[in-house]
């Protein structure tokens, strides 16, 4: 419903206006006033959408009228109607930040296009304030004011990417355009999180059903998984009490962390069930199992073992469909024995949690996840001089040396020829440490500068930040880049624009 206030110290003329209101045929409540003072008085208890008034009233004039309103309801939208052509008056009311102006005697169908704008302009207005207070509630676990918030919703929280840290930002102007494409703009709210590759939708029941909120959602992810490279939603149950939005959006952040798998994106439903206490279990045991064997084989340096074992583990893992959570502890597992057979993690580039978490993010597939794994048989077959930690040192050197030279585009063979040792002795060496090839680190590592180029200076083009880093084709630095942060630069530099204002 649209709330109206019209000011007019014409009888005829009020009645006029309050008839093309109602015969534009929105759901309205209209309130009218003779003179400044009265509407004034009518504004103390009545909060209008949009405010129509005369410039020449008795006691108060419709500018001063403005002004007041607008110092008391920054978001109300106001028309003036006058019959004075005055250049000084439009002047004034455009200072006011007046929304709209029109002569008398009022066109019908000019006052109807008029209304049809402001009346999107007040949807958008009580969306963002609507908004404004979820959020409030979600981050802060602060309810500011539930006037016009739904008593009985549905959260779905999408969420883009596995971990935040190598995770693009989500934007909410692309979700709300897939959105309003679909539904009704009535019968949803987008609402930032604490995360930025986070949003929450939060469905109001009594706009739109359960089914329909299910389509809705299988919508959504499907058109954001054309801009996404990992995208999932989490739908809860009817909800009621938005005063508890914070600790709902907390299970659903939770609950969807323990369901995302590695080779799908997906819609789940948060049926409520608690996990199963014996599956947890068996999973532990599970995965003791497969540290012994790891153990064992790493010891013996038995490379045959290991690559029959890591094949026999991926095919397991796939077929029992294991989340990405439990993927992390089996991943975590052997890396903790590989850099125990390593020596000790010491010197050594990362600590197995972040290095599984590259691994879990890079890899689309189960088959590049066994490729990524079945690389660690090259430290079993490395030689003495390895072992003893001499590779480790050069492995940094390495790193460093390829960060000191960002700006340029170092190929294998020149850093080959700086160090004085063999491409393939390197490509081991990045192999075992890093598990990456070379060149794959060092774009790495460019890209990572790119992105932080793209939040610091936004004005900067896609195209010449790709030169600067030493990228000659930016078709390449584009596919590059959405590998590491599952959208282009250009999206990236867009989202980040708007996230910021």
């Amino acid at each position: 419903m649209y709330k109206f206030l019209v000011a007019e110290d014409s009888k005829v003329i009020l009645r006029d206006i309050a008839r093309l209101i109602k015969e534009a045929g929105y759901d309205s409540f209209i309130k009218t006033a003779y003179d400044g003072e009265t509407a004034l008085e009518i504004l103390k208890d009545y909060e209008p959408d949009i405010i129509i008034t005369d410039i020449k009233m008795p006691v108060i004039d419709g500018l001063t009228l403005i002004q007041k309103a607008k110092a008391m309801y920054a978001g109300v939208k106001c028309v003036i109607i006058s019959g004075y052509a005055d250049f000084t008056f439009t002047h004034e009311a455009l200072m006011l930040q007046v929304d709209d102006y029109v002569m008398k005697p009022v066109d019908a169908v000019e006052f109807r296009d008029i209304l049809k704008k402001l009346t999107k302009e007040a949807d958008r207005h009580k969306v963002q304030k609507e908004e404004e207070v979820l959020q409030k509630i979600i981050q802060e676990g602060i309810l500011v004011n539930d006037r016009q918030i739904p008593e009985q919703y549905v959260a779905a929280l999408i969420r883009v990417g596995f971990f935040q840290q190598y995770s693009a930002p989500l934007s909410k102007e692309i979700v709300s355009g897939i959105m309003e494409q679909n539904c009704a703009v009535s019968a949803f709210r987008i609402v930032n999180t604490k995360l930025n590759s986070e949003k929450i939708v939060i469905f109001d029941l009594e706009q739109i059903s359960a089914e329909q909120i299910t389509k809705q959602a299988g919508l959504l992810l499907a058109e954001l998984r054309k801009k996404y490279t990992r995208v999932n939603i989490i739908c809860s149950v009817k909800l009621k009490d938005i005063g508890s939005l914070n600790t709902q959006y907390t299970r659903l952040s939770n609950h969807l962390g323990r369901l995302v798998m590695l080779d799908a994106s997906r819609v789940y439903k948060d049926d409520g069930n608690p996990e199963e206490r014996g599956a947890y279990i068996r999973q532990k045991e599970e995965i003791e199992v497969f540290r012994k064997k790891m153990e064992r084989i790493l010891k013996n340096r038995a490379v045959h073992d290991y690559r029959k074992e890591i094949h026999k583990s991926i095919l397991y893992w796939e077929e029992k469909q294991y989340t990405v959570v439990i993927l992390r502890k089996f991943l975590q597992t052997l890396l903790d024995e590989i850099f125990i057979a390593a020596g000790g993690s010491l010197g050594l580039a990362e600590e197995p949690g972040t290095l599984a978490d590259k691994m879990l993010n890079d890899c689309r597939k189960y088959e590049e996840l066994e490729e990524c794994l079945q690389g660690y048989a090259d430290f079993l077959s490395a030689g003495k001089e390895e072992r003893n930690g001499v590779s480790i040192e050069i492995a940094c050197k390495l790193t460093e040396y390829m960060q000191t030279n960002l700006y340029k585009n170092l190929s294998l063979q020149e850093i080959a020829d700086y160090f004085e040792i063999s491409p393939s002795y390197i490509c081991r060496i990045f192999k075992v440490y890093y598990n990456d090839t070379p060149i794959s680190y060092y774009n790495r590592i460019k890209i990572e500068e790119a992105r932080k180029m793209l939040d610091e200076y936004q004005n900067m083009r896609v195209k010449d930040i790709a030169e600067m880093l030493g990228f000659s084709d930016q078709y390449y630095f584009s596919k590059v880049f959405k590998q590491q942060f599952g959208v282009s630069p250009l999206v990236y530099k867009t989202q980040v624009k708007k996230d910021e204002n």
